[in-house]
């Protein structure tokens, strides 16, 4: 039940009012709005007839609240709640991205990674110390010490962390360590843990259980909420269906039907979702445009050796090239991904332009942008500090689109680096050298390998945006007859293999890079 008071109501007539409705056995928690106060009644309603608690001076109208569910219950708390961790607020207009790896693996691991992704944007930092694991023989965690590192990662990187707990014993443990303690889909309907949980002041992030409606969710919610913590996360992070494509299927649809619901912030894990590294993208998207609050990304520096959950983890760099990307979407829906300083560059996460951008901006987050006028766009309109832009290479000239770009938009040239360019020849892993048929990449690195391409007229030749975009397209359409032209690093973030290394004309080939800002 919900009593709805009258504004202006003196605090005498609605203290005698929640005296009498305590008298019933019933606990009244008061829900101050901007326009309206409510009176949430939690227990055994029936003892209560609307009629008679309408004739309380103090009283506009009475609900009925027919969920199960009661101090979650949107009904309960008209407006969004919006918790603090730490410095950051979870459910207000700024979207929040906690990301780091499944699991804390080292000191060296964590710390690097933290640094990586705040750089990137993060607002909070991720790993886990216990991990439930389905089989007994999997790496299960490094237990305390893990989430000592991780609070040692996180003090550096200055940003709070979020870690899952697995049993009540531990809760001591992480009420001195954790910032946000993550109760896992395992754990959902844990309710020992839940009660103990919501003896803290700690906020707590609640996963969807693998097959439970968003019902059964909010009434574990209801567990916490009901022992006095009322700081809780909830997120949606895949269940189970027939399709066997994807490790689980993301519901976005709890989304919307969550806030419908809910008062309380809402948040996607979209690595956990899908279980594919290159579907977190397109997903992270979706997310923020069905109205998330926030993301909860896998990251880590080396996924092919990660010890959990590998296959869905992006690396760093892909990262920080999603998050530009993701403030797109958060603005149009007139919400906002903070960002420090940034500098953008042509192509994506392994490109020449990457690597020459992070040699001059080593503590800078990179924006990637698809072609030299994005960027010259970027820096002029303020959306990026700088700009990284190739001006000429040693063996195929001057970059005239580029210098042509620089003038139009009024840019000044502010620094400048010479960088080794290195070609490679790059395909799928198992790919065989004599399949190949067609050869993707930038025209100007095409030029630049005219000698290895002209013992090769069987390749035909598919001009891309940038060689880093070729590589990804190679990884994308993994049919081994295709091949890229691109770095090592591209081939690496890629998860691609190096069929034919240093394949340009000339060892002694360089590309000059420039820093351009505005005037």
């Amino acid at each position: 039940m919900i009593i709805v008071l009258k504004q202006g109501v003196p605090e005498a007539r609605v203290d005698e009012l929640k005296k009498w409705i305590e008298s019933q056995g019933l606990v009244v928690s008061p829900i101050y709005g901007s326009e309206k106060t409510v009176l949430g009644l939690v227990g055994d309603t029936s003892c209560l007839s609307t009629d008679e608690v309408s004739m309380y001076e103090a009283v506009e109208k009475v609900l009925k609240v027919q969920e199960p569910f009661k101090k979650a219950n949107r009904k309960f708390h008209p407006e969004n709640t919006i918790i603090k961790v730490g410095d950051v607020l979870v459910g207000g207009r700024e979207l929040v991205v906690i990301a780091g790896p499944c699991s804390v693996e080292s000191e060296d691991q964590i710390t690097q990674i933290a640094m990586q992704v705040k750089r990137a944007g993060a607002s909070m930092l991720r790993g886990g110390a216990f991990k439930p694991r389905t089989s007994p023989y999997a790496f299960q965690g490094l237990r305390a010490e893990g989430l000592m590192l991780l609070k040692r990662a996180g003090e550096a990187a200055g940003l709070p962390i979020v870690s899952e707990i697995t049993n009540p014993i531990y809760i001591e443990l992480f009420d001195q360590y954790v910032d946000l303690i993550q109760v896992g889909a395992r754990n959902m309907q844990n309710f020992e843990l839940l009660k103990e949980l919501g003896r803290l002041k700690k906020p707590i992030l609640l996963k969807r259980g693998f097959a439970n409606t968003l019902e059964e969710m909010l009434m574990a919610c209801e567990y916490i909420m009901s022992e006095g913590n009322e700081n809780v996360i909830l997120c949606e992070r895949g269940i189970r269906t027939h399709e066997t494509y994807t490790r689980n299927t993301l519901d976005l649809s709890a989304v919307p039907a969550l806030k419908r619901m809910s008062h309380l912030p809402v948040l996607v894990d979209p690595s956990h979702g899908c279980g594919l590294s290159w579907m977190v993208e397109p997903l992270s998207k979706a997310a923020v445009a069905a109205g998330a609050d926030g993301l909860i990304i896998e990251v880590h520096n080396n996924p092919m050796v990660a010890l959990s959950d590998g296959p869905q983890s992006i690396t760093p760099d892909e990262f920080s090239y999603i998050m530009p990307k993701l403030r797109e979407y958060a603005r149009i829906e007139g919400r906002n991904i903070p960002v420090g300083h940034s500098v953008a560059y042509a192509g994506t996460p392994g490109s020449f332009s990457y690597e020459a951008a992070e040699k001059l901006f080593p503590t800078s987050a990179m924006v990637g942008l698809e072609r030299f006028e994005d960027v010259c766009e970027a820096v002029s309109l303020g959306k990026a500090e700088a700009g990284v832009l190739p001006v000429e290479n040693t063996l195929a000239g001057k970059v005239t689109e580029a210098t042509e770009l620089i003038e139009r938009y009024g840019l000044e040239i502010a620094d400048r680096l010479k960088l080794k360019i290195r070609m490679n020849l790059v395909a799928p892993s198992g790919t065989d050298l004599n399949s190949i048929r067609k050869i993707y990449s930038k025209d100007k690195a095409i030029e630049q390998c005219g000698k290895f391409l002209g013992e090769h007229p069987e390749y035909r030749i598919i001009p891309f945006s940038t060689t880093s975009a070729a590589a990804q397209a190679v990884s994308a359409l993994n049919d081994k007859c295709s091949a890229a032209i691109a770095s090592a690093s591209a081939a690496r973030l890629n998860r691609l293999q190096i069929l034919v290394s240093d394949i340009q004309d000339s060892d002694e080939n360089y590309t000059e890079f420039v820093v351009v800002k505005t005037k």
